[in-house]
């Protein structure tokens, strides 16, 4: 059963690490791909757009596609969170990792059930409007921002902390 939930947890704490580092990577792609001698029919799609328009357009595209994968992990995350609490409750012996499992799913509905749904609305209004100035909006979004990574932080140090459970506690998992 150890070996199953360790399995279960290393997915967990993989997928939290791919889907932030795939996510930070799209913003990223869309200022390379500007600034890169792209293809030259690339090139001939965007030449019409006023300037920082395909930036704008681009930009819309990986929130869009974030805003999917975040949620589609989120639903993943929650089904492998409650299969793992349900191993830990059911044949775990130290009551250690199930507090932490407990923790890890608690922050996991946290996010799901109240940051990200006002991350996506917020977010989505947000999309088009200029920043010069900023609009009022935009500081709530950086705090709801930051609170969902400073929560996905705890839950992966949490997670860790599952892990060197597992692992040094082998006969009492």
């Amino acid at each position: 059963m150890r070996t199953l939930m360790a399995l279960l947890l290393g997915g967990w704490l993989l997928g939290m690490l791919l889907v932030a580092g795939v996510a930070a990577e799209n913003f990223f792609m869309v200022d390379r791909l500007l600034r890169s001698p792209s293809p030259a029919e690339f090139q001939q799609k965007i030449a019409p757009l006023p300037p920082g328009e395909a930036r704008v357009v681009l930009r819309h595209l990986v929130s869009e596609l974030n805003r999917f994968y975040f949620r589609a992990w989120e639903g993943i995350e929650l089904v492998l969170g409650a299969a793992l609490l349900a191993l830990a409750v059911k044949f775990g012996k130290n009551r250690s990792i199930t507090i932490g499992v407990s923790l890890m799913l608690a922050i996991g509905l946290l996010m799901v059930l109240y940051i990200t749904p006002q991350l996506v609305e917020i977010g989505r209004g947000l999309d088009f409007v200029p920043r010069d100035p900023p609009p009022p909006e935009l500081a709530r979004f950086g705090r709801l921002h930051a609170a969902y990574s400073v929560l996905d932080l705890c839950k992966l140090l949490a997670g860790i902390w599952v892990a060197v459970l597992l692992i040094r506690r082998p006969a009492e998992s």
